[in-house]
């Protein structure tokens, strides 16, 4: 809570010392020596380019409180945050993760008010949805023991259990159920947010931040603008994008386009949260710059209009800025790391709507290492693979209908012509479902699994998965990495259990830094 509030009003602010950990003339912490300073707890509202607002914002508040005399300042900007009361009055919350290491959720509050369709720069046509949703959700994670941050991004369609909640507007108590990872937002607002990811990470979220479509855009145009690359041209109606292709430096609505634009991008979402983290590598290395840090008018500026668009929960108290932003005087582009929750099907379909798929083998392995606090570089011991069990159900005897999922002209009808010459048993005719898979998916009934098997060792690249809604018939959607159907080998006898392993941790998910140029291919 800020310090003023219980200050009669009219009397000025008295002059404080400055903590050790932000005076100028103290020793400066070794590196690598073990922080002591309170952890943080919030800030406010955010979208997935917004993020990159809040990255800003922190790294600004650093500079200041520690090279600009930033002390009182640090309180005027705190004064001009919003907060949102009661985020965290959740029970049965995980543990706190160690080594000092904080979790903030940052989310792009898609929040429209009173505008019309095509009004200002909330979106047009069918991109136009009233109301309130979470367009961007990023869990950063910084860790305890290193000065590095990870910015996971959430596809906002991600199919995930939703914890039961009260409605907010009924009273009624909403049992827990799958949805879309933005309903959570959208019905339950922050807690039910913070609720959700919790739930599916086992991390402890520290801190809530918040900002809004116009935030963003004026964060943008007062740094002046932010260097992006494409590989070929963009122009889009829905999100109102027109850019050449290659290196240009962008601002106003068409900044906003380019990290908003999901339409006409080959893996929809995904790629566009691929924009979003490039947007936002690009405002880090803009922020940690000379040209920013050493102006202090135009860094002032920045903080003058980021602040007045963050909403943070309200346990976030003035100290806790001041020692977030302690912890990003020392970042470097290099140690901001971006990556994306593992997907499985980023064209699935579930409950008459498309949805993202989550992995949730490789995701479960990248919550456990930063519940480790472990970044992804930590090298791990290589894991011997096991031995493919042998094949029992004949493909004649396997049920398959067929449906393209990716949208390629003729990938089903191909796929089901290969799959009959092979042996197995086509039912219906081809079909769509979505149109931006890249994998190939098997799915099957509880009781199917070994006919999986059979049907995914002819698909080479194929992965199954369960479908509780099916019974003797198998679903396969073709992904536009299929490269045809091949013969299988059928041993006729069903191997013997054997014991349950230890599942051995994947190795840490590909990632990429702030540091790096998206135009060097």
């Amino acid at each position: 809570m800020s310090e003023q509030q219980d200050r009669p009003p009219g009397r000025p602010v008295p002059p404080r010392p400055l903590p050790p950990h932000l005076d100028p003339r103290a020793p400066r912490r070794p590196s690598g020596s073990r922080r002591t300073t309170a952890p943080p707890t919030t800030p406010g509202r955010g979208r997935a380019s917004r993020v990159l607002s809040v990255l800003a914002v922190l790294t600004s508040f650093a500079v200041l409180a520690v090279a600009v005399g930033g002390y009182l300042l640090v309180n005027k900007y705190d004064r001009q945050i919003d907060r949102i009361p009661d985020v965290f009055a959740i029970e049965d919350r995980p543990a706190e993760t160690p080594r000092d290491a904080r979790n903030i959720l940052i989310v792009g509050s898609d929040t429209r008010g009173d505008l019309s369709a095509g009004e200002g720069t909330q979106g047009r046509g069918a991109e136009f949805v009233s109301g309130q949703r979470s367009d961007t959700v990023i869990l950063a994670h910084l860790y305890g023991d290193s000065d590095k941050a990870q910015l996971v991004s959430f596809p906002r369609d991600s199919w995930v259990t939703i914890p039961a909640y009260t409605d907010p507007s009924t009273g009624q108590v909403v049992e827990a159920h799958e949805g879309k990872l933005n309903s959570a937002f959208e019905r339950g607002g922050p807690p039910l947010l913070i609720r959700t990811i919790e739930s599916l990470s086992s991390l402890r979220i520290d801190n809530y931040v918040q900002i809004d479509f116009d935030g963003f855009q004026s964060m943008v145009d007062t740094l002046g603008g932010v260097e992006v690359c494409l590989s070929r041209p963009a122009k889009d109606r829905w999100s109102g994008i027109d850019l050449e292709a290659g290196r240009q430096t962008i601002q106003g609505e068409q900044a906003l386009a380019f990290v908003r634009q999901r339409k006409g991008l080959p893996n929809g979402d995904l790629d566009r949260i691929g924009r979003q983290q490039q947007f936002i590598a690009a405002i880090v290395r803009k922020t940690l710059s000379a040209g920013t840090l050493l102006n202090p008018f135009k860094l002032n500026g920045v903080l003058n209009v980021a602040t007045d668009a963050l909403q943070v929960d309200d346990g976030t108290s003035v100290d806790d800025l001041r020692d977030l932003a302690t912890r990003f005087r020392t970042f470097s582009a290099g140690g901001v790391i971006f990556s994306t929750v593992p997907v499985a099907d980023a064209s699935g379909f579930r409950e008459r709507q498309s949805v993202v798929l989550l992995d949730e083998t490789k995701m479960a392995a990248m919550f456990d290492r930063l519940r480790e606090d472990e970044a992804p570089d930590t090298p791990e011991a290589p894991v011997a693979r096991p031995t493919a069990a042998p094949l029992v159900v004949a493909p004649e005897a396997v049920r398959v209908r067929v449906f393209n999922g990716a949208g390629v002209s003729g990938l089903g009808r191909r796929a089901y012509d290969d799959l009959a010459a092979v042996g197995f048993s086509l039912v219906g005719a081809p079909d769509n479902r979505g149109s931006s898979a890249t994998a190939t998916t098997v799915y099957h009934g509880p009781d199917r699994a070994d006919s999986a098997r059979t049907l995914a060792a002819a698909l080479p690249g194929s992965r199954t998965e369960l479908d509780p809604t099916l019974t003797r018939t198998l679903d396969v959607v073709v992904g536009s990495s299929y490269a045809g159907a091949k013969p299988v080998q059928v041993t006729g006898a069903r191997p013997a259990a054997p014991a349950e392993p230890t599942a051995p941790r994947s190795a840490a998910p590909a990632v990429k830094t702030a540091a790096e140029d998206p135009c060097a291919a």
